[in-house]
Formats: structure tokens, sequence, C-alpha cells
């Protein structure tokens, strides 16, 4: 933004295009642009995990209970981090993304518990998504608690 000033002296504000970068400058995401990323990401895991949670209720009820304590936490998490700054919501982006992240591993590596049938089947669509949203969401939440850590 630009002021210019008329005639009469009166000041006028302007919008500028902002002066453009070059190729070795690269502009940093903002704090509400990650946190806005961030929640999105959360709500994405708790649909995926909507999705995913019918099949789980008549084979493995654990699961899908586990499937219903992480959908009814995203809600929460992602208003935190949409309403706070604070590294505890980052934190909590992290665990949220970390939890079903290690557990979708654990499933397909060794099996968990009742759930033998899922063992090796690492290229299931919605795993596969939710692995993706996990590990951008685990990275975006490492990555802002760093930034975080190295400004204090």
């Amino acid at each position: 933004m630009e002021t210019t000033t008329h005639r009469n002296g009166a000041g006028v504000l302007t919008l500028a295009a902002p002066a453009a970068h070059g190729p070795e400058q690269v502009a940093p995401v903002t704090e509400s642009t990650a946190r806005l990323l961030g929640a999105a990401a959360i709500l994405g895991i708790g649909v995926i995990h909507i999705l995913d949670a019918a099949s789980t209720y008549h084979s493995t009820r654990w699961i899908f209970w586990a499937y219903m304590a992480l959908i009814v936490s995203a809600v929460p998490v992602a208003l935190f981090l949409l309403h706070s700054a604070s590294p505890f919501a980052w934190a909590a982006a992290a665990g949220l993304a970390a939890g079903p992240l290690l557990a979708y591993l654990w499933s397909r590596s060794v099996g968990l518990p009742g759930d033998a049938p899922d063992v090796g089947n690492w290229l299931c669509t919605l795993g596969m998504v939710a692995l993706f949203i996990e590990s951008s969401l685990l990275t975006l939440s490492l990555t802002r608690l760093t930034l975080w850590r190295r400004s204090r």
C-alpha cells in the first residue's frame, strides 16, 4: 500500500503490487496460513476415518472406538489450532497426526490385535490418502514447532 498526495493536499491510500521476488527468494508461509492448512488437514484426517469407521464396527470393535476418539478429538484440535498460535496447538496437531500414522504402519506390518487381515495391505486407497495427510500435517507441525523454538 502506498499513500499519494493530490493537488488539494489530501492523502489517498492506493494499493500497489508488491515487489517481485527473484527466483532465489521464497516468501515464507505465514503462521495464520500454516494454521489454516493444519486445521484443514486435521479435519481431513477426521473425514477419512469417518469413511472407514463403518467397515471396522463389526470386525474389530476396538478399532472402531479408536476411530471415534480420533474423529471426536479432531474438531477441538482443529479449532484450537485455528484460534491459537500456541506451540501446544501445534503439539496437539502433531499428536493427532502421529497416532493414526503409527497405527496404520503397525497394522500393515505386524498387525493390530484382532486385525490380521490388514497385514500387508499397504495399497488401500483410503489408507494411502490418510498417510499423505497425516505425514504432511506431522511435517508442518514439527516445522512450526522448530520455528517457534528458534524464535525464542
